[in-house]
């Protein structure tokens, strides 16, 4: 099955030629075609001046330029974190849609599927009723205990304190400097003389 080659055989046997990747043999038949073909030689002169140009065009790039551009690029922070992933909440509700989908749209023979769906879905407002009724009476828990503390001076003056305390505490951990960043503020103030 080895057939003659046609006109556009040649023109892409030309772009081969010049990549130098064109086999031996092949090369002997596209220089026959070439004596004979006007129009391929011209382009292959096209293609050897393209070639030509792009090579003396290129530029040299230094050997550290990824890391050059690497060390130059600012230290990643919080938008640097990947975000949560919402793919197992979206298969849930991709996945309870369809249930709901074909347990509705199949017909009264899967009655059924419609009870055990509405079992799950009223499973779920009883939770939900039972949490509410949960933080309900925790609420009410919290304000008979504040109830009893500000009833009496003294409770109240010992609560006073530990909230005074507990500013303190936020205070000072929010002023406290990290290692990092002290050893930074003293290398910039030794490279400005001013000794601190």
């Amino acid at each position: 099955m080895n057939r003659p080659p046609d006109h556009t055989m040649y023109r892409e046997w030309l772009n081969l030629d010049v990549d130098g990747m064109l086999p031996g043999e092949d090369r002997a038949r596209l220089e026959e075609h070439l004596a004979s073909c006007s129009e391929c030689r011209s382009e292959r002169d096209e293609l050897v001046a393209l070639d030509g140009l792009l090579k003396s065009s290129s530029l040299a790039v230094r050997p550290d330029f990824r890391e050059s551009v690497m060390a130059s690029l600012p230290a990643v922070g919080w938008e640097g974190r990947a975000p949560r992933s919402w793919g197992f909440p979206a298969a849930m509700f991709i996945l309870l849609g369809g249930i709901a989908a074909a347990l509705f749209t199949a017909g009264p023979a899967t009655s059924s599927g419609l009870g055990a769906l509405s079992a799950v879905f009223g499973m779920f407002e009883a939770a939900l009723l039972a949490g509410a009724g949960l933080l309900t009476a925790t609420w009410k828990g919290w304000g008979m205990i504040f109830d009893e503390v500000l009833s009496s001076p003294v409770s109240l003056g010992a609560f006073g304190v530990f909230v005074l305390c507990l500013n303190l505490l936020l205070v000072s951990l929010i002023r406290r400097k990290r290692p990092a960043a002290a050893a930074v503020m003293a290398a910039q103030g030794r490279g400005r003389g001013d000794g601190r």
